[in-house]
């Protein structure tokens, strides 16, 4: 059955507004003194981790179901350069030979969109500064699950940069609590999650 990419686009979005309901609720387990801060601040890892991975996913049932004309574009601008009808061609095809695509850097999907859309499109139609965000978003994937000098190191680097943060705020699993914008209240979590939601809309 075909369905359309924003299918894609609200099971995303389902999946984020669960990862918020179970913040929200964490969050209220902290104010009442259910959870001191390092419990609270390896629920946002989880949840952070959780959200990246689920776009990846949705970029990778996106490019697949294309590719098979199993999931069809909303928009008409979108066209597949080869035709494939399995979904095992297709994976082998995309993976060649590997277990497994990495999505992240953007720009590896950008490339391999190229080879298998014309103008590699809807892939292609992000801007700069949201390759800019997703690849943030992998820093700070990779500061969080590997911890690695490299790792915090590019944290700092491209996340980090000139913020007046105290050295605990300074840590990838803090900084996704620190206040973003005061109005309205934002925490770096929820604008970096509702930024990735703007771009699979741009994407689907």
């Amino acid at each position: 059955m075909i369905k359309s990419s924003v299918e894609l686009l609200h099971s995303f979005g389902r999946k984020l507004k669960g990862l918020e309901r179970i913040r929200k609720k964490q969050e209220t387990l902290f104010s009442n003194g259910h959870l001191v801060r390092r419990d609270i601040e390896e629920v946002y890892a989880a949840l952070f981790l959780d959200a990246v991975v689920s776009f990846e996913g949705l970029i990778e049932g996106l490019f697949i179901g294309l590719l098979t004309g199993k999931v069809r574009s909303r928009r008409a601008n979108v066209n597949v350069r080869v035709k494939i009808q399995s979904d095992r061609v297709a994976r082998e095809l995309v993976l060649q030979g590997r277990k497994f695509f990495d999505w992240l850097p953007y720009e590896r999907t950008k490339i391999i969109s190229n080879v298998f859309f014309t103008g590699g499109r809807p892939f292609t139609l992000i801007t700069q500064d949201e390759e800019k965000h997703i690849d943030k978003c992998l820093a700070i994937r990779h500061a969080i699950a590997h911890q690695s000098r490299h790792a915090v190191s590019k944290f700092k680097r491209e996340v980090l940069a000139d913020l007046p943060l105290t050295p605990r705020d300074s840590r990838p699993k803090s900084f996704l609590r620190v206040q973003f914008s005061a109005n309205p209240p934002t925490i770096h979590y929820e604008q970096i999650v509702g930024e990735l939601f703007k771009i699979a809309s741009k994407l689907c």
